[in-house]
């Protein structure tokens, strides 16, 4: 079962909002496909731990208060302050348990490329999220990409390596680099001399 978290209905709206947030209070919002959307209000605190632990496009529910069923939902948007990326406002997306979603994910490296350990080559990442497609039941947190199979500087992985759970299909180009392993800048460095040094040595000849 997905986490339940309490929200109560908000009568408050526009700039006074503020007040809410000086009383620990985050003003978020539900709506969903053919609903009527619902101005909201939930602990700061509840807000907070509840991003940390589910991030985005996560299955969770909320109860509003007075309302008899929990409400399925994902969260679709983030307001935070610009410096202090403290959060400001949550957009909650209620979902039909039944229909497929698409989501952007972070994708996670997992262990340790033998390229960094053995040849001192540095690991570049570079794709961060993906779009993937999943009931929301399935909707993962994150895709895991186990980097052992990079053995030598240059290695690469692409998106197509990458296994997804039973239900989930990613639909980001599956050529994407995900991951590869560089030379470090020192090694860069040291290429770049030996080449000069050959260079006119071939030159003097």
């Amino acid at each position: 079962m997905p986490d339940t978290y309490t929200v109560e209905p908000r009568e408050v709206t526009g700039k006074k909002v503020a007040r809410l947030r000086r009383e620990g209070l985050l003003p978020a919002v539900i709506y969903g496909r053919g609903l009527l959307s619902v101005a909201v209000q939930m602990s700061y605190i509840d807000a907070r731990d509840l991003m940390n632990e589910h991030g985005k496009s996560t299955l969770i529910t909320v109860k509003v208060a007075g309302e008899a069923e929990a409400r399925p939902v994902i969260v679709r948007q983030i307001a935070q302050n610009p410096v202090t990326r403290a959060l400001l406002h949550l957009d909650f997306y209620q979902v039909d348990l039944t229909r497929l979603l698409t989501a952007s994910i972070p994708l996670v490296l997992a262990g340790t490329a033998p390229a960094v350990a053995r040849w001192g080559g540095v690991l570049s990442q570079g794709l961060e999220r993906v779009e993937v497609e999943a009931l929301p039941r399935s909707m993962p947190l994150h895709l895991e990409v186990p980097v052992a199979s990079l053995a030598q500087i240059g290695d690469q992985i692409t998106l197509g390596a990458v296994r997804p759970p039973a239900g989930v299909r990613i639909l980001t180009p599956l050529d994407s680099v995900v991951a590869t392993v560089q030379h470090s800048a020192a090694q860069t460095e040291d290429n770049a001399a030996e080449e000069a040094a050959v260079a006119e040595e071939a030159a003097a000849e």
